[in-house]
């Protein structure tokens, strides 16, 4: 038995009056919005993925409390097996995504199920949050709930510390119904169509910063909460034309808290700030969150190899030392990915709160590497593509005046014009186009700036066993 929502509730969900403005114009149906549908469909997709015959069993298992069949992405691993379940989950969600839907379901869901295996951790100085923390993830858990996280301060409180109100979140009061907050948090990835947001700590907080030390979920029709969104790169365009921004555009927002209250029952941290800057290190979530990271990196590299593959072949520069090079040096970086992964699911071992995890160093790895591969795929997307990036004709193109002469134009023995054409619309997406764009920033600054991201995986290297092996090494004077 499940109660996991098929993509009809879903959407049916987010038709809930929440507060989103896109272009200036508050939005009254995210789920048929020009700029928003397409992202919506793509998780309702996934929610009926679960659902699916052909793909349930490997997305689904049995919930050992209550028996319930429950995602994968949401629950805990027992042994090695079951680390290397939740991992082809990952891999199923990535394949129905392509690699492009960093805020799919699974990546929260994760996290979740993370606080969820140490929520005592949560509860060490008032037990009710424990038992928020509990009491919310098995009501995600038994929907399949698709969050957004929005964790980044507004620069200005960075820069202009002391000048005027604060527009970092912050708890200003309380009410009998829960803690009121005031203030913004970014990036908030999905949001629009998510169905509740989760707000954490994301740096290390100071004690005297007890008022923005919050951990909560909040759903997104909450009053006082508008969501504010950048500019759309879906634009109702035939999918022909923009095959990826018109169904993965993942709306970006700034979140607006005006005296919104959180229930009481989904406040997880409140001004405590020894245990948030404990929070990661205390319930393995970074590790949890890089699993599903590394597996959706791994597929988005191997469609970014295969799309250059392809327009290899299809223009004849297959053939050429440079090309083959450069097919061989992404070659290598897919295979890398792919191996990190299966060295932290093949060396899996108990972690926090007892539950089976993933090596950390293997995946922390595969983080670094993805923020430095991604802009060399791009790159090489480029040179592979050259001219043809944007000279690919649109749909209405190919059903005009001249399709006669532009069929005859791509016609090759690789792919029929047609398909030609939809590879240059599909590459020109993702080495030319706005989707492409953001796409390479967000693998950039995906887990944080690229340079704390190498700090901190040194952190994690054992650095005293490597020098010490290189000093076993040293021939000193006189040996």
């Amino acid at each position: 038995m499940t109660h996991a929502r098929t993509g009809k509730q879903y959407l049916s969900d987010l038709r809930d009056g929440r507060d989103v403005v896109v272009g200036g114009s508050r939005v009254a149906d995210v789920t048929s919005h020009s700029a928003l549908r397409g992202s919506a469909n793509s998780i309702a997709a996934l929610m009926d993925l679960h659902h699916d015959p052909d793909a349930r069993d490997d997305l689904m298992t049995t919930c050992q409390e209550t028996g319930e069949t429950v995602p994968w992405s949401y629950a805990l691993a027992t042994d090695a097996a079951g680390v290397a379940a939740r991992g082809r989950a990952f891999e199923i969600v990535a394949r129905a995504t392509a690699g492009l839907m960093g805020r799919s379901p699974d990546f929260l869901a994760t996290l979740l199920a993370s606080w969820y295996a140490r929520s005592d951790f949560f509860g060490r100085r008032d037990p009710r949050f424990a038992d928020n923390v509990r009491g919310y993830y098995r009501h995600a858990r038994k929907l399949n709930l698709c969050h957004t996280h929005a964790i980044s301060d507004p620069p200005r409180d960075r820069h202009l510390a002391g000048t005027g109100e604060p527009l970092t979140l912050r708890k200003v009061g309380e009410t009998s119904e829960g803690i009121v907050v005031r203030g913004m948090k970014m990036l908030a990835t999905l949001a629009p169509v998510a169905d509740a947001l989760l707000v954490y700590p994301f740096r290390p907080l100071g004690p005297d910063e007890a008022a923005q030390t919050l951990a909560f979920a909040l759903p997104a029709d909450a009053p006082g909460l508008r969501l504010l969104c950048r500019d759309p790169l879906a634009r109702d365009a035939p999918l022909f034309d923009a095959p990826l921004s018109e169904r993965f555009d993942e709306m970006d927002a700034l979140c607006v808290f005006e005296d919104a209250v959180v229930p009481r029952d989904l406040v997880f941290i409140d001004g405590d700030v020894e245990l948030a800057n404990a929070l990661r290190a205390e319930t393995a979530m970074t590790t949890y969150q890089w699993h599903q990271t590394s597996v959706r990196a791994a597929v988005k590299a191997e469609l970014l190899v295969g799309v250059a593959g392809l327009l290899a072949r299809a223009s004849g520069r297959d053939r050429q030392p440079p090309t083959r090079v450069m097919l061989g040096e992404m070659a290598a970086m897919v295979e890398s990915l792919r191996a990190l992964v299966t060295a932290a699911e093949a060396t899996a071992a108990p972690g926090p709160g007892g539950r089976h995890l993933p090596a950390t160093p293997p995946l922390g790895s595969s983080s670094v590497l993805a923020s430095m591969f991604f802009p060399r795929f791009g790159e090489f997307l480029q040179l592979i593509g050259s001219s043809g990036l944007i000279m690919g004709p649109s749909e209405r193109d190919l059903s005009g005046p001249a399709a006669e002469l532009l069929r005859d134009y791509f016609t090759g023995d690789v792919l029929s014009p047609d398909e030609h054409a939809a590879l240059l619309r599909l590459a020109s997406e993702l080495a030319v186009g706005a989707f492409g764009g953001r796409h390479l920033l967000y693998e950039r600054f995906y887990l944080g700036p690229p340079d704390v991201l190498r700090e901190r995986f040194l952190q994690m290297f054992d650095r005293e066993k490597a020098e010490q092996y290189a000093r076993g090494w040293l021939v000193l004077p006189g040996s």
